[in-house]
């Protein structure tokens, strides 16, 4: 079943909730003035026994939340981010307008000197007047690997290929490196990273040949 319904579909890698310089920033605010239907977020933290940053923002967008957990018990000095010692838990999240049909965890695997093993989160939302889409969340290794987990996805997408898909996240590559997702193309072209003085882009929206795209833009 296909939907002529637009879909606003959003990306962010939220840096734990901190800017470049350490200090946390309004994440609610910055998922707020996206305004759009599905959002999906990487490297989520949240503190142990603090606020969850997750709930926050599907509270204040009146989105429900899908959450997957990478790591348990980390904190932001080790990942590199900021000086803070606090031990809290790191992963991805989906926020969603829409209802969720289903939902599962690809495992993409671990790179040596990765601390984080890397997954996708797989989330089809079932869209007004008809249809489905799945989007496929990932944040991909920063080291070397990043092509090859990019093609496990895929293959696992494939299993289920009549569903409209669209991959999204941080692949930590450049933009010619993601034609090896065959049968996606990129939705939305500039530069993300780094945030403060863009250079590259390192965080992409592939859309599956069974979704027409309709425009995108990088937002400051």
């Amino acid at each position: 079943m296909s939907s002529d319904q637009e879909v606003i579909l959003a990306s962010l890698n939220t840096h734990g909730g901190r800017g470049a310089d350490g200090r946390a920033y309004d994440l609610v605010a910055a998922c707020r003035q996206v305004k759009a239907d599905i959002i999906a977020l990487q490297e989520v933290w949240r503190p142990h026994g603090g606020p969850d940053p997750v709930a926050e923002i599907a509270a204040a967008v009146g989105a429900e939340a899908v959450q997957t957990e990478l790591c348990a018990d980390i904190d932001l000095r080790s990942l590199a981010i900021s000086d803070d010692r606090t031990r809290g838990r790191w992963g991805l999240a989906v926020l969603t307008t829409m209802p969720v049909a289903h939902s599962e965890v690809a495992d993409l695997g671990r790179t040596p000197g990765d601390p984080i093993g890397r997954v996708a989160q797989l989330i089809t939302v079932e869209i007004p007047g008809g249809g489905r889409l799945r989007v496929a969340n990932t944040h991909l290794t920063h080291l070397l690997a990043s092509p090859v987990q990019l093609l496990r996805l895929v293959r696992h997408l494939a299993a289920a290929a009549g569903v409209p898909t669209v991959i999204v996240g941080d692949l930590n590559m450049p933009m010619p490196v993601t034609g090896l997702a065959a049968g996606y193309a990129p939705a939305v072209i500039g530069r993300t990273y780094p945030a403060a003085r863009p250079l590259v882009q390192l965080d992409h929206v592939l859309a599956g040949r069974r979704v027409t795209r309709r425009g995108g833009e990088v937002l400051e």
